[in-house]
């Protein structure tokens, strides 16, 4: 009990330090901060469900396609948005430069 609790205190807490300002110059700051979030708050809901329905499946579906969901999520930020992204900076440098 106390390692699940620990574990989603931790996980919050660094979801949360991923919303600093420090933090926002990355890309992919974002679908990280959501991900440990996710799990924060998951590994709570299973601990509390498996004490409850200890032959429940239900909180692994939940975690697996809440997962893909995510993965998803930081594909696309961190590919495609990042890409486009870099493009608009190369195009807004080269007209600073003439």
């Amino acid at each position: 009990m106390l390692l699940a609790i620990i574990s989603s205190v931790f996980c919050i807490a660094m979801g949360a330090f991923m919303y600093t300002p420090r933090m926002r110059s990355y890309k992919t700051y974002r679908p990280t901060a959501f991900l440990f979030l996710f799990e924060g708050i998951w590994t709570l809901l299973d601990y509390i469900f498996r004490q409850i329905f200890p032959d429940n499946v239900f909180m692994q579906a939940i975690h697996c396609i809440g997962l893909t969901i995510l993965a998803i999520y930081f594909f696309i930020c961190a590919f495609i948005l990042g890409r486009k992204n870099e493009k608009n900076f190369v195009s807004k440098k080269s007209l600073r430069k003439k």
